[in-house]
Parts: C-alpha cells; sequence; structure tokens
C-alpha cells in the first residue's frame, strides 16, 4: 500500500509516535519508532531497521535494548512488536532473547494483486 501525503503527514503528527534515529559517528545505521498506546498504558514497536551494511554486527540486539528501555520509561505494563517472515530471519530470535514473548502466531496467505 503506498500512502498519500496526509496519511504520511497524520501518522508522523501523532503526539504518541517517538522516531529515534541510530547513528554511527556521522553514519546512519538505522531507527526505530515506538506508539505509546496511553488508554492501553502499552508501547508498539512500530518499526526497527537497519542498514544491510550493520546486519551482524550486534546493532539489531542494541536498538530493541533500546527500545524496550525506552518504552518502560514511561511506565507502561507491555510493550509489544508485531513480526513476520518478511522480517531478518534474526529478528524474532532477537526479540525472544530480551525477554519478549510469543503471543500468537498466523499463517496468511497474500496474493500479489
Amino acid at each position: 500500500m503506498i500512502w498519500t501525503d496526509l496519511q504520511w503527514s497524520n501518522y508522523v503528527s501523532n503526539k504518541n509516535l517517538e522516531t529515534y534515529v541510530i547513528k554511527n559517528n556521522k553514519d546512519l545505521v538505522g531507527y526505530f519508532e515506538l506508539i505509546h498506546h496511553p488508554e492501553k498504558n502499552e508501547t508498539e514497536l512500530a518499526y526497527l531497521g537497519l542498514f544491510e551494511d550493520y546486519f551482524g554486527k550486534g546493532v539489531g540486539g542494541y536498538a530493541l535494548t533500546t527500545a524496550i528501555i525506552k518504552s518502560f520509561e514511561k511506565k507502561i505494563k507491555r510493550m509489544w512488536v508485531h513480526t513476520c517472515t518478511l522480517d531478518h530471519p534474526n529478528a524474532i530470535k532477537n526479540y525472544l532473547a530480551r525477554g519478549m514473548k510469543i503471543f500468537k502466531e498466523e499463517n496468511l496467505n497474500i496474493r500479489a494483486s
């Protein structure tokens, strides 16, 4: 799905959205985004992405640990993330290694239109 300018504007204007940029000196390494859901006292890890040059160097673990710390600074009850087979193969291992638990698994067939 391609977002319109209005959809992007609405997304980045969300007062509960926090975007963190990860850098190595002046080099951009990746980012993560957190969406706080105050009505549920939860935080969603909406996105976490790294440039391929930084795969396998421990940056994903650092980014996830930092995201978890930032989330719980808000005194939330839980943090959650959706993941899928399109994510990096180590993503689920990274989540589990940092104490996250699998809540639900689904198998979906998606067809390109």
